[in-house]
């Protein structure tokens, strides 16, 4: 997710950055703070980012690292007429206040002038110490240790689109934060046009148009498209009539970006030929909880009859995993624009992946 939203603000990962898996903490290049703003206004993988002041596989190194920190950085954040606070974060362990304490009083080699303010300060310090990974052999000093200033945080999207208090949502509704990773892995932007060929009820759609997109989806499953039949939610039966995509879309505030959702196989495409949507990010069905079905009968002949009914249910026939995907890839290289990203979720068997 980092990466991809690197690529769409601009910026990259440091020259002294290993890029670890199991690293908590990583070094960017980012041109401007505006930047590292926009960043953290989309991002729900991270947590914070910081100024890094300076940076040491102990604490030694640390020290040697913030006094060679140019002091003009510095200055504008440590006035006598400003309010600060130091804050201590370890990762893998915890540590006494008392410890905390030593930490800090460690830094009186920095020119604060400013007052200490805990509650409200204009600018905060963090000292951030890595511990690695294993809780059953945490070490006694940490692996690498960090000093910054917090620039910005925000985890508050996760909170805000929760399944939970969302209007309309069926069994496999995708969690809030994994499809805002989706979006993002996207590089979902203002003015794009983002397709959902799975769309069910329309979670996907929510986190792109969060981001400016218009959005639009299709789905073979008449009654989830249109609102019908048995509610997924608990202690209700059956589902509202005013429960659908667009009233997702409405209760977010976001409902001019909403285009349209249709009843449609995937396999067979509906749309005019030409490079139509900036993004395509969706969920296959899979599992025993979603039925893979496409329009279609095992028999080679249907009675013309059965097709000129008025109100003729499509005759439907399995879909197979691979053909799903298969289908997916052929219609991104076709619909797609230049540039344009696919993103979906893709089952496995682990023992054998």
């Amino acid at each position: 997710e980092i990466t991809s939203l690197l690529s769409l603000y601009g910026g990259q990962f440091s020259g002294e950055q290993e890029i670890r898996v199991n690293s908590p903490f990583w070094i960017l290049n980012i041109p401007s703070e505006e930047m590292a703003r926009g960043l953290m206004k989309r991002t729900v993988c991270a947590k914070s980012i910081f100024e890094l002041w300076g940076h040491g596989r102990s604490a030694g190194e640390l020290y040697a690292s913030l006094k060679n920190y140019p002091m003009d950085k510095m200055l504008p954040y440590l006035q006598s007429d400003s309010t600060y606070k130091v804050h201590i974060h370890t990762f893998n362990k915890t540590l006494t206040q008392a410890q905390k304490i030593e930490k800090i009083d460690a830094l009186e080699f920095l020119p604060f002038k400013g007052k200490v303010n805990l509650k409200n300060p204009e600018h905060i310090f963090w000292i951030l110490e890595d511990y690695g990974m294993d809780p059953n052999n945490v070490p006694e000093e940490p692996f690498h240790l960090y000093f910054g200033r917090w620039v910005h945080g925000q985890r508050e999207l996760i909170e805000s689109y929760s399944v939970k208090k969302r209007h309309f949502i069926g069994n496999t509704s995708m969690d809030a934060c994994l499809s805002f990773i989706m979006a993002n892995h996207g590089r979902v932007k203002p003015n794009d046009v983002v397709y959902d060929p799975f769309v069910g009820t329309g979670g996907l759609l929510i986190s792109s148009a969060h981001f400016g997109a218009y959005v639009c989806g299709t789905d073979i499953d008449y009654n989830t498209i249109h609102g019908l039949g048995k509610a997924s939610r608990k202690n209700q039966k059956w589902r509202g009539p005013d429960e659908n995509i667009r009233a997702n879309l409405r209760q977010y505030g976001l409902e001019k970006y909403y285009l349209d959702a249709l009843v449609s196989d995937s396999s067979r495409p509906i749309w005019r030929k030409g490079m139509l949507f900036d993004a395509i990010i969706t969920d296959p069905p899979y599992g025993i909880r979603e039925a893979t079905r496409r329009t279609g009968s095992q028999k080679e002949t249907v009675k013309s009859a059965d097709r000129s009914t008025e109100n003729h249910i499509f005759v439907s026939s399995n879909y197979h995993l691979s053909d799903i995907f298969f289908d997916l890839l052929k219609f991104a290289a076709e619909y797609l624009v230049m540039g344009g990203r696919l993103v979906y979720w893709l089952p496995i068997y682990r023992p054998e992946y």
